[in-house]
C-alpha cells in the first residue's frame, strides 16, 4: 500500500471507530452514578462538588479543565493501584464496575458539560500499545487475552470494567515480569481505543 493510501486508510478508520465507540458508549444517569459512588465507598476518599472524604483527589471536573470521558478514564486508570493499595489497607472490597455504571459515574461528577473528546488516532494507538507495553501480553494468546473481537466496541467506559474486572490479574501479570504499572493521558487513552476499534 502506498503511503498516501495508508494514511487515508488509517484517517478514515481512526474516524469510524470514534463514531462506533461514541454510539456504543451507554448514556449515563447522574442519580445513579451517586449511588454506585456511595455503594462502592468511593465516597469514603473521594469527594464531588465539595461533598465525601478527603484522603483522595476530589472528582469531576476542576477549574480551568476540559473533563471528558478520557479524562476520567485515564485519571482512574492511571491512579488505580493507589486506590487498590488504600482499599486493601482500609478493608474495602474492589467493586466490579460495568460500563453502565462507569457512564453513570461519569455522568454524576459532571461529565459532559466541559467538552468532548476528540477522535482517537489508531496508528498512534499502535504505538501507544507497543510503548505501554499491553502488546507484550496481548498480543500473545499464551499470555493474556487477544483483543481483536472487541473491535468497534470499545469506549472510555468499557475501559473502565476491563480496568476493574481484569485489572488485578493484569497487575499481578507485570509485578511477575518486573513490569510497573503504566500510565495513560486522555490522548493515549483515545488513541489506544480507536486502535482497538480497529484492531482486526
Amino acid at each position: 500500500m502506498r503511503p498516501v493510501q495508508l494514511v487515508s486508510t488509517l484517517a478514515v478508520a481512526g474516524l469510524l471507530a470514534a463514531l462506533t465507540a461514541n454510539a456504543q458508549a451507554p448514556r449515563g444517569d447522574a442519580a445513579r452514578g451517586q449511588q454506585v459512588f456511595q455503594q462502592f465507598k468511593c465516597v469514603s476518599c473521594h469527594s464531588v462538588g465539595g461533598v465525601g472524604g478527603k484522603a483522595g483527589p476530589a472528582l469531576g471536573a476542576q477549574p480551568g479543565q476540559t473533563y471528558t470521558p478520557n479524562t476520567m478514564v485515564s485519571g482512574m486508570w492511571s491512579h488505580v493501584t493507589k486506590m487498590w493499595e488504600a482499599m486493601d489497607k482500609a478493608g474495602v472490597p474492589r467493586p466490579k464496575i460495568s460500563e453502565q455504571q462507569a457512564a453513570d459515574l461519569y455522568a454524576y461528577f459532571g461529565g459532559g458539560r466541559g467538552g468532548t473528546d476528540k477522535a482517537g488516532d489508531p496508528g498512534q494507538g499502535r504505538k501507544v500499545f507497543e510503548a505501554k507495553l499491553c502488546a507484550s501480553c496481548h498480543d500473545d494468546a499464551y499470555l493474556a487475552p487477544t483483543l481483536e473481537s472487541l473491535a468497534g466496541r470499545v469506549s472510555a467506559f468499557s475501559m473502565v470494567n476491563g480496568l476493574w474486572e481484569h485489572g488485578g490479574g493484569m497487575l499481578s501479570r507485570m509485578v511477575s515480569r518486573n513490569v510497573n504499572w503504566q500510565t495513560l493521558t486522555p490522548q493515549e487513552l483515545g488513541d489506544v481505543i480507536a486502535y482497538l476499534n480497529a484492531k482486526k
